[in-house]
């Protein structure tokens, strides 16, 4: 395991992996809300075709995705299209917020291409600005496959980048515990565990279904859902008090547990900057 003090913000924080659905966007939605509970500005950026963060947080998200069919007419979009990241990095110094990057399954390439194109890593160093990529897996084959392919691929774009796999155990069980002779094991053993001397580790606890969607489809963040009170919640959510009382405690826990977790990498120490 990758043995770094955390950095203190701003920082500029992406969550990445090559498979859809394996949580980035939960995570993104976890640390802009950390972020803003210890009084952290942020700029948010999203390249993915779901996009769905921005009523996650309640804030502006930018959307760096060109248009598929102005592409066709000009192929640098593909490019150009993430300026704005590149741009909001490099005023940090001057704005002091943060830059958060959530990387759809399909745009982690283009996102390493570009980073590699522009140079980000002489950059980094002059804006003394730290880039976290916080890479999610599960313990399926897929998933395990694409959290080594998208670890070797910034590894190779931003080799001074913090590293660190983020384990979703949301109906998966932990990684070492998968049976040395399943392909999930062998792929494992194989693939990501070799790469993990210069990543740091971290545990992502799930949310039952049930107990967080009801949240999300009414477009609240988890600050919200802490601070409402449960009357107000259930009234809103059309359930009982009781099963809003259980569906925050879940809530509660998972955000204690990512705070913990992710302060091994990023401290937060309230007040801001």
């Amino acid at each position: 395991m990758a043995n770094r003090p955390p950095f203190t913000p701003p920082v500029t924080v992406l969550t990445a992996s090559k498979k859809g659905g394996t949580g980035k966007t939960h995570l993104m939605m976890t640390v802009a809300d950390l972020f803003a509970l210890n009084g952290y500005p942020y700029t948010v950026f999203q390249a993915d075709d779901k996009t769905r963060l921005g009523s996650l947080i309640g804030s502006k998200v930018v959307d760096l995705r060109p248009d598929p069919d102005l592409v066709m007419a000009d192929p640098s979009l593909v490019r150009t299209s993430f300026t704005p990241y590149y741009e909001a990095c490099r005023a940090v110094a001057d704005t002091n917020k943060s830059v958060l990057l959530d990387i759809g399954a399909d745009e982690v390439e283009n996102v390493a291409n570009f980073l590699t194109d522009v140079e980000i890593e002489e950059d980094l160093v002059a804006w003394n600005l730290p880039m976290l990529v916080l890479v999610l897996v599960q313990a399926e084959p897929d998933a395990i496959s694409s959290a080594a392919e998208t670890i070797k691929r910034f590894q190779t774009a931003v080799p001074t980048a913090h590293l660190v796999l983020v384990e979703n155990l949301l109906e998966r069980k932990p990684l070492d515990v998968l049976k040395p002779n399943s392909v999930a094991g062998q792929k494992y053993a194989k693939e990501l565990l070799p790469l993990l001397g210069r990543v740091t580790r971290i545990v992502m606890p799930g949310i039952l279904p049930e107990f967080w969607e009801p949240y999300e489809n009414n477009g609240m963040r988890i600050l919200k859902v802490l601070a409402m009170k449960p009357e107000e919640a259930a009234k809103r959510l059309n359930k009982s008090v009781g099963d809003v009382k259980l569906s925050r405690r879940a809530v509660t826990l998972y955000f204690r547990a990512m705070h913990h977790a992710l302060a091994q990498v990023i401290s937060l120490p309230k007040g801001g900057a």
